[in-house]
């Protein structure tokens, strides 16, 4: 196929582009701040249309309306799993959704003419198909490494791999992502640092602020993000005397390793100085209130908590990892680095950073000020991608992708048939949901009603427990004992995701626990694994279905 016209594309340009971002998060973190703040510089000089998904939360769609963009939502999600977890029902369960939505989004395309697509994250591969299939070019943004950054991986890999290859451009958003994706896909992509509306997140330093001892640590609360590392570092450190120390985490604070955590600091007496607080998308007055940002993350793609930090005046501090050396300097020009996973390490940099000198810290701190304002910057930023964009459209030319999409269509056609012949490819994880649902039902009428679940085991003379399964069921009924008669004495998990590092968890493997009883709480298999939990040596095992059942009866 021949190039667009020079000529062509200049009316084009007259007229506006129309450009759409497929947007892979559901929540108000750094992801849809990056967007939005690209979105408000660019909108003036193209017609965005975002795709967000189905299970996006209310208060992201709440921003886009804010902004004045339009979006379309698509039933899709994101197309990897925990390492180790891919089989071949998950596989062909992804290529039929993410094939299905392609075909949903081609008649989107083509009502609002769109010209460009930008996929906004690796998480997603479904655009890509449409545009293909629509004959519109794409550029595909790489913002995270699975493995590195998460122990994940893509469910189609291979399938993925072909799809950047036919992208008209990939971005990393990262010298490191840069580098990562070449030695795993070999694509070469071009490195854009993300921008940052930098009138919203700089602040004036002042000479004569001082340095107080807060610590303040940003992000989802996951064992990937660190944050383990630092309540480690802060407890050492009061240990040795400074029991002035604070430090404040401020993220996710819905899920069990979060809880796990929380106990924790409980446990050790340590609420005084260290607290967890929900994700705020103001950080102003937290970055004020801290003098110190830590960034804890392994192999961070970028960090834009970082950056924010070094905008607000902090000091920061950051595991010698990934995008977090890159932005600090691995010469600490702008911060001090530990070594990654080693509270020990943090802690001696915590000490170094409060015992530096002002003198030195306000240059450290003004140095990173200026670098951040310098490299991040939205406009700079904007102007690159629109310069991007019209150098993709105007030197665009058809791909011959017949074969892979025929190949993809004759996929999905086998897939179909043999889901219709009985073959079952729900997602294994809207399984798990559902089930913890009606349990979770069942378990708030009993607390409606007046009663708590301390009574059946007090009935039935159950004076101590195991409790196995430690998501979100296992974690309310171990609040719900602990204020009770019941002693819960050991805590299993096959996959507690990172809480082994917090609490003591027992095996079923090892030595017998003396319990009068192990409480299963887990909600899809719960048969499945009272019987293995009898063939390992105990008797009294009873799955929590059972438990608020018998107090509703």
């Amino acid at each position: 196929m021949k190039k667009i016209s020079k000529i062509l594309y200049e009316s084009k340009k007259m007229d506006r582009m129309n450009v759409l971002y497929i947007f892979s998060a559901v929540t108000l973190g750094g992801a849809t701040q990056s967007l939005v703040d690209t979105l408000i510089v660019v909108k003036n000089q193209i017609n965005p249309i975002v795709v967000i998904r189905e299970d996006v939360m209310a208060e992201v769609k709440d921003k886009f309306d804010e902004i004045g963009i339009r979006y379309y939502i698509l039933p899709f999600t994101a197309d990897y799993v925990k390492l180790g977890c891919v089989n071949e029902t998950v596989k062909k369960a992804d290529i039929k959704k993410s094939y299905q939505t392609a075909l949903q989004l081609l008649p989107i395309i083509k009502k609002e003419k769109i010209e460009l697509i930008h996929i906004n994250s690796s998480v997603s591969y479904f655009a890509a198909i449409s545009a293909l299939m629509a004959g519109v070019p794409y550029i595909w943004h790489i913002r995270e490494l699975m493995e590195e950054q998460f122990g994940c991986e893509f469910i189609n890999q291979d399938l993925k791999q072909k799809l950047y290859m036919y992208a008209d451009q990939m971005i990393a958003i990262s010298d490191y992502v840069k580098q990562k994706s070449y030695e795993k896909y070999k694509v070469r992509a071009i490195r854009i640092y993300n921008g940052l509306n930098i009138r919203n997140y700089a602040a004036r330093i002042k000479k004569d602020n001082g340095f107080a001892p807060v610590f303040l640590v940003v992000g989802v609360i996951t064992p990937e993000k660190g944050q383990w590392d630092a309540i480690c570092a802060t407890e050492s450190l009061i240990k040795e005397g400074y029991s002035d120390i604070e430090l404040i985490i401020a993220g996710d604070t819905g899920t069990s390793y979060t809880w796990a955590l929380k106990k924790y600091i409980q446990q050790k007496n340590l609420g005084e100085n260290i607290s967890i607080i929900p994700f705020q998308e103001d950080l102003s007055d937290l970055h004020r209130r801290a003098s110190y940002a830590i960034t804890c993350s392994q192999n961070e793609a970028l960090g834009r908590v970082t950056i924010e930090a070094m905008l607000a005046g902090n000091f920061v501090i950051g595991a010698k990892s990934g995008g977090t050396t890159e932005i600090i300097g691995d010469k600490e020009e702008r911060g001090f680095l530990y070594e990654l996973h080693n509270s020990e390490e943090l802690a001696k940099a915590m000490l170094r950073a409060l015992k530096c000198p002002e003198e030195t810290k306000m240059k450290i701190v003004s140095e990173a000020q200026i670098y951040a304002k310098k490299t991040f910057d939205s406009k700079k930023y904007c102007k690159k991608m629109l310069e991007l964009y019209n150098e993709v459209i105007t030197s665009f030319q058809f791909k011959n992708s017949d074969s892979l999409l025929d190949d993809l269509k004759k996929c999905c056609q086998y897939i179909q048939s043999k889901s219709e012949s009985g073959e079952q490819l729900i997602d294994m994880r809207y399984q798990k949901l559902e089930a913890a649902l009606a349990l979770t039902d069942k378990w708030l009428r009993i607390r409606q009603s007046g009663h708590n679940l301390n009574e059946y085991f007090e009935k039935n003379n159950i004076n101590s427990i195991a409790i196995y399964g430690m998501a979100a069921l296992g974690c309310r009924l171990y609040d719900e004992l602990e204020q009770g008669t019941v002693r819960v004495r050991y805590i299993l998990d096959r996959a507690p995701g990172g809480m082994e590092a917090v609490l003591d968890f027992a095996s079923l493997e090892g030595e017998k626990m003396e319990v009068d009883a192990v409480v299963v709480t887990v909600a899809k298999a719960e048969r499945q694994v009272i019987d293995e939990i009898k063939d390992a040596g105990y008797s009294q095992v009873i799955g929590l279905s059972e438990i608020l059942t018998s107090i509703l009866v």
